[in-house]
């Protein structure tokens, strides 16, 4: 966290008395002593200006400073950068309406790198002087609980390449753009899965994610859409089109695999390709690129996956 800058509106002889006159009436309230000092969570006073009047020991630990460093400055300077113009309104909202409101804002801390999610619940607490009190709880074990289920709700299991519902929302935000939705089916995968096993088949589809990966531009994304089904989505690009890529798919899918047991499996795949032109739904265009992977595999033959055991 930056160095706080001391707010210039207010002067440095004034502080102490804002800050007794702040203590004092938070005791008057009900709000001090033992609950003031040892409650877990986070406690601010705050001015009609938004400075701090006093903040308590949870609060301070949360931010890393002491509460005399605290007292005086602005209070949306704890919250991160992006956040800040909707810190300062919510906390003048309040300040002027006396209506309590509840937002939720990442806190800045001392630690680079640490980011810590706070829900505050604000109320003025006075009218004459006005004072706001903020009593924030930190959230952040939920948020990232909630975040890492999210990942998983969207990351195929396998190949940890987004999966189904992964690559919806990111069609949803490339509809329009002229990107290509490129559609990729091995052949001959379920012989595999047949005559090898499922642990082979399985591990066919990561290697073939791999090389997916591996094999397109940094801000392309790729998807497996379930089975031996995967989609490329391919932002314009003027010096590129849709044949260079398919042609460079090809190349890294047609290379021999080495495999547990050993196995050593030849993959073959057929590719369709569609535009998300303006207008275009999304899901539209998924089918177009899927149907024209079908005329692909019917009016060429491609080499259909094999298994061998290796000798050596």
């Amino acid at each position: 966290m930056a160095e706080l800058g001391r707010a210039d509106t207010v002067g440095v002889d004034e502080l102490p008395r804002q800050e007794t006159a702040g203590g004092q009436r938070v005791r008057e309230q009900g709000v001090g002593g033992g609950l003031w000092s040892l409650a877990g969570a986070l406690m601010l006073l705050l001015d009609e200006s938004n400075l701090i009047l006093a903040a308590n020991p949870a609060l301070c630990g949360a931010v890393g400073f002491a509460e005399g460093d605290l007292i005086g400055r602005d209070a949306a300077e704890l919250v991160v950068p992006r956040e800040v113009a909707d810190f300062r309104h919510e906390l003048r909202t309040t300040s002027r309406s006396g209506v309590p409101c509840a937002y939720e804002h990442g806190l800045r801390t001392r630690t680079d790198g640490e980011r810590r999610a706070v829900a505050w619940s604000m109320s003025r607490t006075s009218e004459s002087p006005v004072i706001v009190g903020c009593i924030g709880v930190d959230v952040t074990a939920a948020r990232n609980d909630a975040e890492r289920l999210r990942e998983r709700a969207l990351t195929d299991e396998l190949t940890g390449l987004p999966n189904r519902a992964g690559l919806r929302d990111h069609l949803a935000l490339m509809a329009g753009s002229g990107a290509s939705v490129v559609f990729c089916d091995l052949n001959g995968f379920k012989a595999v899965n047949d005559i090898h096993g499922h642990d082979i088949g399985d591990a066919v589809l990561v290697q073939v994610a791999r090389r997916l990966r591996r094999t397109v531009r940094g801000e392309d994304f790729v998807a497996r859409l379930g089975g031996d089904e995967f989609v490329i989505v391919a932002p314009p690009d003027p010096n590129s089109n849709f044949d260079m890529l398919a042609r460079r798919i090809l190349r890294a899918t047609d290379q021999p695999m080495i495999l547990p047991g050993p196995f050593v499996a030849t993959v073959g795949m057929s590719i369709g390709m569609a535009v998300l032109e303006p207008g275009t739904d999304p899901t539209t265009a998924l089918t177009l690129a899927d149907h024209d992977m079908y005329q692909m595999k019917s009016r060429r033959t491609t080499k259909a996956t094999s298994a061998v055991a290796n000798e050596s």
